[in-house]
């Protein structure tokens, strides 16, 4: 009897899950199948050809061979297996369509990746990383912590959903990296950049299209951690908010092709918005209802600039070519900075500082070696 076992989940789980095992890949017997069935259409005239029966131990059918398989083969993938002999196949992260029709003809094992919950070792490992990595917003921090831990003391598996709001590139985008770092391990953070779905494509990847192609359920299947960034949520279409509903309140989301399960899981939105009240008539009493905390990312002050400015000035100074660093040995770096710190009052953001570093030095360079 054919063993047959889905999982949901990461790349690099699935490979544990198989665990080693000697297999054949579905594109590989697909490939197979098709090009003997082709080459039989030359005898159907043989009353002794009989179909041909495959035997595999194995099949392994990775997320990534859908797109290669037709709409009808999804929608029908036990023909497939009419004349095929296995004793287990694995599906990592198969459309709905196949779950149904494996499970309608066969004894299903399902699994889902559990990505573990957050604890004090990881909100102090938070706080030791934030602290390091982000200038000027220390008011951020005590409301993160408090925040993230609703995620480790509530009873059920509902996820936390936290909107960072305030100027552009002021430590938003970066804290939501952190997050994923200090509670994961990784920086594998699955980010969805909202500004980019403004077309009907948006629409398509929120509810689903095509099996074959990317949906925001089936790239969350594959996440590799529990933290997701929508970025730019404030850029997103007040028709598009419904597909964000369940999966706010519940942590589940189903398109018209895949299913996704994200207990315990926080969901960072970013946006450029000023105030709460600016957030909730924006967004509408629905979204805003499922947010369970807004945390402002303030202007960054005088001193938080020139902190940057150092900072970010060293970084980029180390980071020179061998041979440009060896033009500017000769300058004080101090002094350079100092030069720098004059354009501080006209810079309002980290990204407005780096590059004005990087036009800076990309100058200085050119005088030194006397091509300016």
């Amino acid at each position: 009897m054919m063993e047959i076992k889905i999982f949901n989940g990461p790349d690099n789980a699935f490979q544990e899950y198989i665990n080693g095992t000697s297999f054949t890949t579905m594109n590989e017997v697909m490939m197979q199948i098709f090009e003997t069935e082709h080459s039989y259409t030359v005898r159907t005239e043989d009353s002794e050809w009989k179909p041909k029966i495959y035997e595999y131990e194995t099949i392994v059918c990775y997320r990534q061979e859908y797109s290669s398989m037709s709409t009808n083969l999804i929608n029908n993938i036990m023909l497939l297996f009419k004349n095929v002999e296995c004793n287990q196949i694995y599906f990592q992260n198969p459309p709905i369509n196949i779950v149904e029709s494996l499970q309608r003809n066969h004894e299903v094992t399902v699994f889902y990746h559990d990505f573990e919950k957050v604890d004090f070792e990881k909100l102090s490992g938070l706080k030791e990383i934030y602290t390091e990595r982000i200038i000027g917003q220390e008011r951020v921090l005590d409301v993160l912590l408090s925040v993230v831990n609703v995620s480790r003391i509530r009873q059920s598996k509902r996820p936390v959903v936290i909107m960072f709001y305030g100027p552009p590139a002021v430590g938003k985008t970066e804290t939501a990296k952190i997050l994923s770092e200090a509670l994961y391990g990784n920086d594998h953070i699955k980010r969805f950049q909202l500004s980019m779905y403004q077309t009907e494509h948006a629409y398509k990847f929120l509810f689903g299209a095509d099996p074959q192609n990317d949906s925001l359920a089936k790239d969350l299947l594959s996440r590799e951690n529990n933290v997701i960034l929508f970025d730019e949520f404030d850029k997103v279409h007040p028709n598009l908010y419904s597909a964000f509903y369940e999966l706010f309140d519940e942590g589940r989301i189903r398109d018209n092709n895949y299913s996704a399960e994200l207990d315990n899981s926080i969901f960072i939105l970013t946006s450029n918005y000023s105030t709460k009240d600016e957030i909730k008539n924006s967004v509408g009493p629905a979204i805003f209802s499922r947010i369970t905390e807004c945390i402002r990312f303030a202007d960054l002050s005088p001193e938080a600039k020139n902190e940057i400015m150092t900072k970010r000035f060293e970084e980029s100074f180390e980071n020179l070519p061998e041979e440009d660093k060896e033009l500017l040995s000769g300058v004080s770096r101090k002094e350079m900075v100092d030069e720098l710190s004059v354009e501080l009052g006209n810079l309002t953001n980290s990204r407005d500082i780096k590059n004005t570093i990087e036009k800076y030095l990309s100058l200085k360079i050119l005088l030194v070696k006397g091509i300016l």
